[in-house]
């Protein structure tokens, strides 16, 4: 069939649209290069000659946005998101290799919308959740588009 319709034969996992596909469960060595993208992007900032708004800005508007398309196609594991989160609370804080600070709230408390006392960080884990849950509503509640 592969010489037939000229195609590469190939195996799991492969990449389609940038999401990692597998027949399984996503392996850890699956998703390892999203939370690397995060994290080398934090890595090339420089926090301590930002102010706290600053890095919140960032925050906002750049590292939560890098795995936002991806959140919306995979469960992400535990893991994951817990790496994820913990990068960017080390960028908020200005906690780097070469000096520890104490991050003076915990990430639950600044995760939170600023309406209940947060700082408007997206929190990833009910972000996946929510991106996953308007699949449902696009292939359940329309009945007249075309992929479903």
């Amino acid at each position: 069939m592969a010489k037939i319709f000229c195609y590469k034969k190939g195996e799991f996992p492969f990449k389609y649209l940038g999401i990692p596909l597998h027949h399984s469960k996503l392996r850890r060595e699956d998703l390892q290069p999203i939370v690397d993208k995060v994290i080398n992007r934090v890595a090339g900032w420089k926090g301590r000659l930002l102010s706290y708004g600053e890095r919140l800005i960032l925050l906002n508007s750049c590292l939560a946005s890098i795995p936002i398309y991806l959140l919306s196609f995979i469960k992400f594991p535990k893991w994951a998101i817990d790496m994820i989160n913990s990068h960017m609370a080390h960028f908020f804080w200005d906690n780097s290799e070469e000096r520890h600070r104490y991050h003076l709230a915990r990430w639950p408390f600044i995760a939170q919308k600023k309406g209940y006392g947060g700082l408007g960080v997206p929190n990833l884990r009910t972000l996946n959740i929510c991106l996953l849950a308007s699949w449902i509503h696009r292939y359940h509640l329309k009945d007249d588009v075309l992929w479903s």
